[in-house]
């Protein structure tokens, strides 16, 4: 069949065919020169091209291929060099050939090469000057000697194409598709033939595409480019807006006086998208730790403005002496960017020479995507106040400096000098630099203050000072066990500045911070902005942490639900600084807008949650009572019943005239008597919600233990439903279903059972009418309890004792108060066990019957204990020390034992918890 002859560019199309196969592996193969897989693709791309276009192959045609273009000069050129490639392999598969692991791949590189140039050859007959005419013969004898796996892939083609030949009666000028000659490998491909391969090649709209979305407006750009000067360790950077400051139009200069970039810096990692230099550097030539490393510095001057003048000077060693290298890229049109077709197709031009200037950075970005209006400049300027840690922030050696000193009225519609307030004082003698962006004070004269570290494990060291009352510090220690879903953070070092929001105190609070005499709003207004938790790395601020509307820590809906306790987000002022990303795994998102939210941030949230929680609101609830600041509130029935019996009555009474005074006193005695019974109507209402609210606390555990019982009857069931209709047929398998009945039926009874305790379990929360105080079991009680928080006791391995005695005791009371009450000290102890990761943690229940009438109950674990300072504020409404507790439960017990007269007491003990509930007895 190869004798049959074939159509020029039929046969021409076969042989770019027998060529591909072996092309599509050498140009994948990255163990092969570059330049010869690129010559190997484009030989064979311009043979199948050839052959697509037909005709009697012009000379004069010029061929693309993915934007470059070759004439018969460039393809002259490219035949010369595939001989030189194709003789460098075949002199490398001499020397290697006797290794029988390397010598198939080599000779196969050998044939992709020949072929190559055997397809261009036989396209290009007038261009490539040879000697000799390959044939389509010479084609085959190449791929087959090499692997003989393509002879029948070849001759499959071969018949294809006389086939096409004969039907479309084709002649030597006859355009021909290559593709059309059938599938490349139809038998699939040979063993140990390499895989196809695919790569990536980004368009070079990327670079827009991936800036608008890692930069999320102009402030971010604008901190972008302020990082990259403070890692070239510049000691300080100049912002110039320059206008007209309309989108398309204006400048803004970024000056720094950093080490500057040479041109191998330039062109091997800034014009290198997403550089991994800054991340395996770690630190700055003049040992600053680097606060960039996702390499995109460059997609922050693409956001701000269409155009980049870039100029840079650095010292270079050269010829064994030092020099100062000077690097300018006139204009860097982004636009560029989304006209051209593929990445690598973008360039520009650019001209290194010597120079005296001091090394530094300039960037010139014109033709603005932004308007900057003042109050976009004035959101910009407060974002830089912020992005410096204002702690030893003129230590750190690092000035920034936004000049709005060309901005007018008439050109931009404000004044440069008056909206910033500018003016050229002398500071200690020295003239300063007007613009120099100066960080929030830091408000040393808040009302409160805690200092301190978290170390890797843990465990806060520091103080917290009342300064409101100009107490010393109070030294302060706490460890946070790591929790469930959490990785460790790295040090954390902790300063909170907290202030009261009362008009006289907030007023008094920003005078003292050196605001001046200010109105309670103007006073309110600059502590708003003040206000909020920053997180800062190296010195900077990780936005937008910090900002007025980001309440990272749920501050204030914590407060909302507890307002008397909590601090909100607007009364502290935070700078929460933290390791580098190796060390805390507090990683960056790629966008520069916060932290990923992984194990390592749920572990930040809750060190700061549990020190306010546990440390810092406790004690300022504290100070603030005995302050008189907040009134405790009353917290029981009691107190409102003493209220209601108007004691005062008696005073009052005795300054009425006699003749009067009888009819006062029966009056006084109705309306005590219409007051006592609504106390005693809100009394019964508030017993059913705390049981209803005890039920709530519960559920999800009497959830989980009914789970496994209902799953059993509806899984067998469902079971027996199916093997009903055959269950009495006289075959095997009804046989054995049969058998399995007793199994079934004993699992329906039991799992019936356990949902039947859980029923009768919660009966008493249900909130039917109390009606009369009745005798109970407290035995029943405390085995409903166990039943209610098994599945916890049993995952968190406590051991739960209960003294026999307790059980023996039979109360007289309300069963839900008893119920109420201790559901919910054991529900604090087991919290409290797992919070603190308890080594073995134990619960003990016991208890007394031994006076008339009178009986108690001791509820104790080997928790964490009580904090003496906070001893007397334990049953107030609303007081707390858990992250999320909502202060009621203690509350709530204790209010539950008064209504079955008995009474609810915190005992001190030397080790963990101790409570004591007083019950009335059934032999009173």
């Amino acid at each position: 069949m190869l004798d049959l002859p074939l159509p020029r560019w039929a046969s021409v199309a076969l042989v770019s065919r027998i060529a591909k196969r072996f092309a599509d592996a050498y140009a994948d193969d990255v163990h092969e020169p570059a330049g010869s897989r690129l010559a190997v693709r484009n030989a064979v791309a311009l043979a199948e091209q050839a052959a697509v276009r037909g005709g009697d192959g012009d000379v004069s045609d010029t061929f693309e291929i993915e934007g470059d273009y070759f004439d018969h000069y460039d393809i002259q050129a490219l035949a010369l060099a595939l001989g030189g490639y194709a003789q460098a392999a075949n002199n490398t598969h001499a020397d290697l050939s006797l290794d029988e692991r390397i010598e198939p791949f080599c000779r196969r590189g050998c044939s992709a090469l020949a072929l190559a140039l055997i397809a261009l050859q036989c396209a290009f007959p007038e261009i490539v000057l040879d000697a000799r005419a390959p044939t389509l013969r010479e084609a085959v004898n190449w791929s087959v000697n090499t692997e003989p796996a393509t002879e029948d892939a070849i001759f499959v083609e071969l018949g294809r194409a006389h086939e096409l030949a004969a039907h479309n009666a084709w002649y030597d000028a006859s355009p021909v598709i290559p593709a059309d000659l059938g599938t490349l490998w139809p038998d699939g491909r040979p063993d140990g033939w390499p895989s196809p391969r695919l790569t990536f090649r980004p368009r070079a709209r990327i670079i827009r595409t991936i800036g608008d979305r890692l930069i999320s407006g102009p402030e971010a750009a604008v901190i972008e480019l302020v990082k990259n000067s403070y890692d070239a360790d510049a000691r300080s950077v100049r912002i110039t807006l320059v206008p007209r400051l309309k989108a398309g139009a204006g400048e803004i200069v970024f000056s720094d006086d950093g080490h500057g970039m040479a041109f191998s810096d330039i062109r091997d990692k800034w014009m290198e998208p997403a550089t991994s230099d800054k991340r395996t550097r770690s630190t700055s030539p003049g040992g600053r730790k680097l606060l960039g490393s996702k390499g995109i510095g460059r997609f922050a001057a693409a956001r701000l403005g269409s155009h980049l003048r870039l100029v840079s000077t650095a010292s270079i060693s050269k010829d064994s002496t030092t020099v100062l290298e000077r690097t300018t890229i006139d204009d860097l049109d982004w636009e560029q960017f989304e006209e051209a077709r593929y990445l690598d197709t973008v360039s520009f031009a650019y001209r290194t020479e010597r120079t005296n200037e001091s090394p530094g950075t300039q960037l010139h970005i014109t033709h603005l995507r932004d308007d900057w209006t003042e109050t976009s400049i004035n959101r910009l300027h407060d974002e830089l106040r912020r992005l410096v840690s204002p702690i030893n922030s003129e230590e750190d050696g690092f000035d920034i400096h936004l000049d709005l000193s060309n901005c007018t009225i008439e050109n931009s519609g404000f004044d440069g000098f008056a909206m910033l307030g500018v003016s050229n004082d002398l500071i200690d003698g020295a003239k300063q630099d007007p613009w120099k962006v100066r960080p929030f004070p830091v408000l040393d004269a808040s009302d409160y203050l805690v200092d301190g570290i978290f170390d890797e494990s843990g465990v806060f060291e520091g103080t917290m000072s009342i300064q409101r009352a100009g107490a010393d510090p109070i030294p302060i220690s706490l460890c946070v066990p790591l929790a469930e879903g959490e990785d460790p953070c790295g040090i954390v070092v902790v300063r909170l500045s907290i202030f009261d929001r009362e008009a006289e105190t907030i007023r008094s609070t920003a005078q003292k911070a050196g605001f001046g005499h200010l109105g309670i709003r103007e006073a309110r207004k600059i502590l708003d902005k003040i206000a909020g938790i920053a997180i800062y790395r190296a010195g900077f601020r990780i936005r937008p942490y910090g900002d007025a509307e980001n309440d990272w820590l749920t501050l204030d809906a914590k407060r909302v639900q507890n307002p008397s306790l909590k601090i909100g987000r607007n009364q502290v002022a935070g700078i929460i600084s933290v390791d580098d990303e190796v060390s805390s795994n507090l990683v960056e998102r790629s966008s520069r807008e916060g932290l990923e939210e992984n194990g390592s941030f749920r572990r930040l949230q809750n060190l700061l949650l549990t020190l306010l929680a546990e440390q810092v609101e406790p004690r300022r609830r504290k100070f603030r009572m005995s302050a008189g600041i907040d009134r405790r509130p009353q917290t029981n029935f009691r107190e409102v019943m003493q209220t209601a019996q108007h004691a005062w009555a008696d005073a009052l009474l005795s300054k009425i005239p006699a003749p009067e005074r009888q009819e006062a006193e029966k009056v006084i005695a109705r309306e005590t008597d219409r007051l006592s019974d609504h106390v005693k109507e809100l009394e019964e209402r508030q017993a059913k919600l705390e049981a209803q609210v005890t039920l709530g606390l519960i559920v999800g555990e009497v959830m989980h233990q009914g789970n496994t019982p209902l799953s059993f009857i509806e899984n067998e069931s469902v079971r027996l439903q199916k093997q009903l209709p055959t269950l009495f047929d006289d075959t095997i398998q009804a046989a054995e279903d049969r058998t399995d009945l007793p199994r079934i039926f004993n699992g329906l009874r039991a799992s019936s059972a356990t949902l039947r305790s859980l029923f009768n379990a919660l009966s008493p929360l249900s909130g039917a009418k109390r009606g009369k105080p009745q005798d109970y079991p407290v035995d029943r009680v405390i085995s409903n309890i166990q039943l209610f928080f098994r599945s916890r006791i049993e995952d968190m391995g406590v051991e739960f004792d209960v003294d026999p005695a307790v059980r023996a005791i039979v109360a007289h009371g309300y069963e839900t108060d008893l119920t109420t009450a201790l559901t919910n000290l054991v529900d604090n102890a087991l919290h409290w066990l797992a919070h603190s990761r308890i080594a073995s943690p134990r619960i003990r229940i016991a208890g007394t019957a031994n006076e008339p009438g009178k009986g108690t109950i001791t509820v104790e674990d080997n928790g964490p204990g009580v904090s003496q300072e906070f001893e007397d504020q334990l049953f107030d409404v609303g007081f707390s020390t858990r992250t999320n507790g909502t202060g009621l439960g203690l509350s709530i017990a204790r209010e539950a034992m008064f209504r079955s007269s008995g009474d609810l007491v915190f005992m001190p003990s030397d080790e963990g918890t101790r409570f004591k509930l007083t019950i009335t007895t059934a032999d009173q």
